[in-house]
Order: C-alpha cells, then structure tokens, then sequence
C-alpha cells in the first residue's frame, strides 16, 4: 500500500466515506507530500537547496512513475512549487489515489446528496484498520518507528488527523509527530514535505473560511 493510500484511509471516515475534517483540501498537499517521502523512502529523491532532485532508478508505470516525472521537470525551482504542480500534472492526486483503492475493492464509489458530494465508504474495513492501529500505537508509544509508519504519522499533524491518531490532549503525539519526522532515513526530505504541507494546508483552510464568510455574509 502506497504511503499516500495509507493516509488517505487515515483520514476517511469508514461509514459516512467523507473525510473526518470534512474537508479534502487541506490532506490534498498532504497526499502529494506522501508521494514525494514515498520517493525517498525508495532512493529515488533527495532534497537539493530548496527543491526535490530526482535520483535513482525510473518507478514502474503509474501514479508514482507520474509523481516521479513531475519532480523532474525542470519548472519550479522551490519545493513548494514541485508540490503545488504536482497535483495537476498527475491528474489531481485525491483522485488517482482515491481510484487506486477503488479499483483494488477498497473503497467505493456513492454520488449522493444536494451537491452531489461522491463519498467512498471503505469496503475494506480491516486494511483502515490495520494503519489506525499501528499510527495510533506510534503516536501513543515511545518506541522507535517504522519509517514509513513514521512518515504517515508525520503527515498527520498538517493532515488535520490528530483526533484519529490520538486521544486528548495531544501533547505526547505531537511530539511523536516531531520524533517521527527526526527519525525518517529521509528526514530532511520529510521535514521540506511536513513544512511545505502545513503551509499548503493552512492556506486552503483559510481559502475555504473566506468563501464560506462571502457567502453568507
């Protein structure tokens, strides 16, 4: 399971198929951050200056592939840039993965309601269970963690996650957020995604505030 579907799962509730926060704008840079640590977790980015240098051998046809190819186009010269074109060079990466797990049996696909909002209930309830267990258990624990449990956990702070990964207060998880970001074999790459991220979310968080308070003002 790719690191991005891990999160994803992470963050849809399993009966309603919406995400917790109600909201896939600010886990959409989230998602493309988990492709990028996918990458480096496999040698195939590094962190050069400010930006995302591809390295190493050519992934397998696919969203990764894609991910892979727009991280070496020679646009964008910071990492943040990389990131926010990502997302549309690889045909909006909340639905390729979205789809990935529905073509795997894994989620399905329910357009309902006003607005037609399509929801993905999980069709699979043990494999989101199996990524809440073991993120919980890192968030709780004061074990070393697995890396790429450690980069889920990671994402999940600026994935607005928290209440699904950790029971209140959230003092001990944060700073497992924190450890598990020092502790990546990537982990300068995964500190460029959580920041890069974190700003990407906040911002359509508060894109979406502002459209909600013109509307109804």
């Amino acid at each position: 399971m790719l690191l991005a579907e891990a999160l994803l799962l992470l963050a849809l509730d399993p009966d309603s198929g919406r995400p917790v926060n109600s909201s896939e704008q600010p886990l959409t840079p989230c998602l493309n951050g988990a492709l990028v640590a996918e990458l480096a977790l496999g040698g195939m980015v590094q962190l050069e200056g400010k930006r995302f240098a591809v390295t190493g051998q050519l992934p397998p046809a696919g969203l990764l592939r894609d991910a892979h190819e727009s991280l070496a186009s020679p646009k964008g010269r910071r990492a943040e840039d990389q990131l926010r074109r990502m997302d549309k060079q690889v045909d909006r990466v909340w639905k390729r993965v979205v789809d990935g797990l529905v073509e795997r049996g894994v989620l399905d696909r329910d357009a309902r309601g006003l607005w037609r909002l399509t929801a993905h209930p999980v069709l699979r309830p043990e494999l989101r269970d199996e990524v809440v267990t073991r993120v919980r258990a890192a968030a709780a624990g004061n074990r070393e963690i697995e890396p790429r449990t450690a980069v889920v956990l990671a994402l999940a702070g600026p994935a607005r996650l928290l209440e699904v990964v950790a029971d209140k207060p959230h003092d001990h998880a944060k700073r497992r957020i924190a450890e598990a970001t020092e502790s990546t074999p990537v982990a300068g790459v995964v500190k460029k995604v959580i920041a890069e991220a974190a700003a990407a979310a906040a911002a359509a968080t508060a894109a979406t505030a502002g459209a909600v308070a013109a509307s109804s003002s």
